[in-house]
């Protein structure tokens, strides 16, 4: 550890004045990366769509769920044929720093940092992309941000701890790069989570944007209603604990007893391509039960034209999104474990309902997390940092003000703050 030090602090004889010289040349650019977060390949492609040079540059990338292919370059890519191999795997953040500040406008990275997050010198990678002229903006996707004790309900503490215990362990590690990238970054952009980030620019939500021509919504609903036919209800836990899967299981065994025929089909640990084809012949999408919010299958299952169940209940999390941003259109069925039973009773038995509810899911997805809707929100950024525009960013997709949700007609859907409406009962 102590000469790896010593070989990245040497480094900054390199790192200053080149960093120096990149910043004198005129760059418009996009870096993303450098955790292989799929969200940045959507990102990025949505960018490059409307004339951006915009590129992937990753550490790495997670074989069970994702392809080499998904992101355009790694680090490994910038330092091939460098012997030995030990020399090449500690050089490469460097080399990937300096490649990043050679050709980027702006870097999109974590909290955990961009290519220098994890060596010695994590600490003036900031200072390293001011002297370059690099714009950071700042993309939290979880286990770069989470930090247990912050978390206002320990019911969400929980839920983390049982897929991810490390995670508590090295919270000092995980607070001080989220400190530091608060007080350093540019622009954050944040989600459903913001326990402990002190600052934000941009509180959409969800950010996540997919390529939605790949996800073809249904066109023919079932009418199935655990009666006259089986109703297919798809899960996709990669993680099983924090998603509370345990309880859709028990769930779903209850309902059988009770003499409703439902299939559950479990996509765990698959590649996308594999869940899209699961997709088409499900009737419902159970995402997650525990953890507040949405996340990436419970868009791509909207965009197919299934209804969602996720937990959208806890106020702590989501009252700020309903109003300032577009949960409100949002059509997902908020599920908890304590009602999950009625609310998957209610889906299997009520073919109109998954009908209505899928239907408003692919407008939900077309408006605010297609490729249409990542190049408003970082156009927008672009324009503030780039352009020096005044864009009002807290407000960008304000339900009142924001110009982009009111272009399109607001999403239409039978629930009230993503519940159901109570239904009358039938008197004597």
């Amino acid at each position: 550890m102590c000469l790896a030090a010593l070989v990245y602090f040497s480094a900054l004889a390199v790192l200053v004045p080149l960093n120096l010289l990149h910043g004198r040349r005129r760059k418009r650019a996009l870096l993303w990366g450098t955790d292989p977060i799929i969200s940045n390949k959507y990102w990025s492609l949505a960018m490059r769509e409307v004339g951006w040079e915009s590129r992937t540059l990753m550490a790495t990338y997670y074989g069970a769920i994702n392809r080499r292919e998904d992101f355009d370059l790694y680090f490994e890519d910038l330092v091939r044929g460098l012997r030995p191999a030990f020399l090449a795997r500690g050089l490469a953040p460097i080399v990937a720093h300096l490649y990043i500040t050679f050709h980027a406008a702006v870097v999109h990275i974590p909290l955990s940092g961009g290519a220098l997050g994890k060596t010695p010198i994590w600490r003036l990678e900031a200072f390293l992309y001011r002297l370059a002229n690099v714009r950071t903006v700042l993309l939290p996707y979880g286990a770069d941000a989470f930090l247990y004790s912050q978390i206002a309900d320990p019911t969400v503490r929980h839920a983390l701890m049982l897929s991810y215990p490390e995670a508590g362990r090295r919270e000092d590690k995980v607070a001080r790069r989220v400190r530091y990238w608060v007080r350093n970054g540019d622009v954050l952009v944040v989600g459903f989570t913001p326990d402990g980030i002190g600052r934000w620019e941009v509180a959409p939500g969800n950010k996540v944007c997919i390529d939605v021509s790949l996800w073809i919504s249904k066109t023919a609903y079932s009418d199935a209603d655990g009666q006259n036919g089986p109703v297919k209800v798809l899960h996709v836990p990669n993680h099983r604990g924090v998603k509370g899967t345990e309880y859709l299981f028990s769930v779903v065994e209850q309902l059988r007893k009770e003499g409703l025929d439902i299939e559950l089909v479990l996509a765990e640990k698959m590649p996308n391509d594999k869940v899209r084809e699961l997709m088409k012949e499900a009737d419902i999408l159970a995402d997650q039960f525990l953890l507040p919010g949405y996340g990436l299958a419970a868009i791509e299952g909207m965009t197919m034209g299934l209804p969602v169940m996720s937990n959208l209940h806890n106020e702590t999390y989501t009252r700020i999104f309903r109003r300032h941003s577009f949960l409100d259109e949002c059509p997902i069925l908020s599920t908890t474990p304590e009602n999950l039973l009625d609310n998957l009773r209610v889906l299997v038995g009520d073919s109109d309902l998954r009908r209505a509810l899928g239907r408003a899911g692919r407008e939900y997805v077309e408006k605010y997390h297609s490729y249409t809707a990542a190049q408003y929100l970082f156009g927008s950024i672009y324009r503030k940092l780039l352009d020096g525009e005044d864009v009002d960013l807290l407000n960008l997709f304000h339900p009142l003000t924001s110009s982009y949700n009111r272009q399109r007609p607001r999403v239409q859907h039978p629930l009230i703050e993503n519940r159901l409406a109570p239904r009358p009962t039938s008197r004597c």
